[in-house]
């Protein structure tokens, strides 16, 4: 089940309120990556505690936006007009100083070999958003619980020299299906470009785009057995076929034995089948 959470260029200061129409023009001013039901570790090195913040959950439809009345009269049914839900919220300055001094913390926490993705973010970082930078968490199951969580996540990035507070994410990180980009910074793009960059994406592979190799070896494969056979080949199946009779023929002039013949001639022909197999091996 898919409980996004995004991380979205503002040229706000906070949350966008649905009572003053401020959606309408909220997209389209800068970069937006997400996640689906986690706090991607670069992300936390965007914020401190102190950028928590709250909003109401009736604010996240515009009050004038018929397209939007259903989900906003579902939303006041589902929660009053007061209930609220914590989100964070940072000016894009702030934000790429707290990434530059995190840097080396959790490069040296995750390993050196992320390096490239790290500054790769930065680098998006600072040309993909505007003004302020807002983790938007309404997709949460339990948003409007979502505050220890958030607390705790973000104490984390202060306790990097902790061996084993990333211990999990450098778990995850090892295994061979793990895409990197997304666990560590989501995925997204700003009308500047997507994120990850071409750039990023060549050092970090997506492992879900390894499949096609899968499929071309097994077309290589069909492609080697629809090749015409060698003359050996049916000259090796004669010469099985001329023994096993001959052995079944030999049987039965000295026994007279039907059933002992078919059982000479069965088992030759299946010890010579056998042979032939190996003799011919694979055909490339």
């Amino acid at each position: 089940m898919s409980h996004p959470v995004y991380l979205s260029s503002s040229k706000l200061p906070r949350m966008p309120e649905g009572s003053r129409n401020e959606w309408r023009g909220f997209f389209g001013h800068g970069g937006e990556l997400e996640a689906n039901a986690f706090f991607p570790l670069f992300w936390r090195a965007l914020f401190s505690e102190g950028d928590i913040r709250h909003a109401r959950f009736v604010e996240a439809y515009d009050i004038d936006d018929e397209d939007s009345a259903i989900e906003r009269e579902e939303c006041l049914q589902d929660y009053g007009p007061e209930a609220a839900y914590p989100y964070l919220v940072t000016d894009k300055a702030t934000a790429l100083s707290r990434l530059a001094a995190r840097r080396e913390a959790i490069v040296a926490a995750i390993g050196e070999r992320y390096r490239p993705l790290y500054e790769g973010f930065e680098a998006w970082t600072a040309q993909g958003f505007a003004d302020h930078i807002l983790l938007r968490t309404e997709g949460l199951p339990d948003a409007a619980d979502a505050e220890p969580w958030l607390r705790s996540e973000l104490a984390l990035v202060d306790k990097l020299n902790d061996t084993g507070a990333l211990a999990g994410l450098v778990s995850d990180l090892s295994r061979h299906d793990t895409d990197p980009v997304w666990q560590l910074a989501g995925i997204g793009a700003s009308p500047d470009g997507p994120w990850p960059t071409p750039a990023v994406r060549a050092i970090f592979p997506d492992p879900r785009q390894r499949a096609p190799r899968k499929q071309g070896n097994a077309r290589q494969a069909e492609e080697r057995k629809s090749k015409p056979r060698s003359w050996i080949d049916p000259v090796l199946e004669w010469l099985a076929v001329a023994l096993s009779s001959g052995a079944a023929l030999g049987t039965y002039a000295f026994t007279r034995s039907i059933w002992l013949t078919l059982l000479v001639f069965l088992c030759a022909a299946i010890a010579l089948g056998l042979g032939v197999a190996r003799l011919r091996g694979p055909r490339s």
